[in-house]
Formats: structure tokens, sequence, C-alpha cells
């Protein structure tokens, strides 16, 4: 179990760093390019790369690869879902 326990806390740090989930926030309607990613997320190119790259390597994002333009979604949708639940039960606390 102890094996478990530290995939599953190293799968939640993953998701610990707030530019991660606003990237997540901005695949939440479908694929988009690093550049509308970047655009979205009003961050560098280098740190959004990062963010993408540790979040694929995570099997949360597929990449997909289009000429020279790289694409990212969604494809972890257990994932997704936790990621809208705490969101907006944390939501809820905040405007209460």
């Amino acid at each position: 179990m102890e094996a478990l326990f530290k995939e599953v806390s190293a799968f939640f740090a993953v998701l610990a760093e707030p530019s991660r989930l606003r990237i997540m926030y901005a695949l939440c309607e479908g694929e988009k390019s690093v550049s509308e990613v970047i655009e979205f997320s009003k961050s560098s190119q280098a740190n959004v790369s990062r963010h993408l790259g540790a979040l694929h390597e995570a099997g949360i994002l597929a990449r997909r690869k289009a000429g020279t333009a790289v694409f990212y979604s969604i494809c972890d949708d257990a994932t997704l879902e936790i990621c809208q639940r705490v969101c907006g039960r944390v939501m809820n606390e905040l405007f209460e």
C-alpha cells in the first residue's frame, strides 16, 4: 500500500501548481494549440511548455502534432472531474 500512496501523492503534486490548474481550465472546452494555451494563461512560452510537459508525462494531457503546431487536450476524464469538483467546492466556500 505504501507504493500506492506514494504514486497517488506524486499524482496530486502535479496538480498542486496553480499554473497547471489554469492550463487544465483552458483545455476544459477542448483541444488547444500551445499558442492558445499561452494566450489564455497569460504566461511565458517556456513556463507553459514546462507545465504542459509535466501534465502530459503524468498522463493527464494528450499531445498531437500537426506540422509545426502542437495541440494538447485533456485525456483523463477522472482528473478533469476531480479538478472541477474541488474547484467548485472551494468556489462555494469563497463566496458563501
